[in-house]
Order: C-alpha cells, then sequence, then structure tokens
C-alpha cells in the first residue's frame, strides 16, 4: 500500500499540552488475480499518540463516505453563511 495523503491534526487539552493526530490515507491499486482485474482498496487509518484505527473500504465505499462528508461540509457552511447574514442585519 502506497500513501496517497495525511492531514496531521494538533489540539491543546484542558491543561494546555500540545498533541498531534494524522489521518492518513493509503491506496492499494487494482491487479489482475487470475483471469479478473482486483478492486484495489483505500484505507483510512486514524493514528493518534498512543494507538491507531484502520478503515479498508472499497472504492465505492470510500466514494460514498467522500460524497456524505462533501453534502454535511456544504451544509455546515451554508448554515454559517446564514449566521453571518442574520449577523449582519441586526
Amino acid at each position: 500500500m502506497r500513501i496517497a495523503a495525511q492531514f496531521p491534526h494538533f489540539w491543546e487539552d484542558k491543561e494546555g499540552k500540545s498533541h498531534r493526530n494524522m489521518l492518513q490515507l493509503e491506496v492499494e491499486e487494482p491487479e489482475m488475480d487470475g483471469n479478473y482485474p482486483g478492486d484495489g482498496s483505500i484505507m483510512i487509518r486514524l493514528q493518534g499518540e498512543d494507538d491507531q484505527k484502520a478503515f479498508k473500504l472499497t472504492p465505492k465505499e470510500a466514494l460514498t463516505v467522500g460524497e456524505e462528508l462533501r453534502e454535511l461540509s456544504k451544509e455546515i457552511l451554508a448554515k454559517k453563511r446564514d449566521l453571518w447574514k442574520k449577523k449582519n442585519k441586526g
């Protein structure tokens, strides 16, 4: 598997101590399996300081997750725009 992207996330706990998490996307390329091409896969790996979890997805599953994230993000940004509009009117 090759690492396709990494998204580091830095945050501070209640005591002010800095921490780092990482979201990593890994790709397994499709290959021939006998006379048929395999699907390949996308691994979503969440790495904390002490542990990590991973989700292996088919390309179709990964597209579904991506579309859902896109729609949720659009909804949140639209609500934020509405809040700015209300603030500026009042």
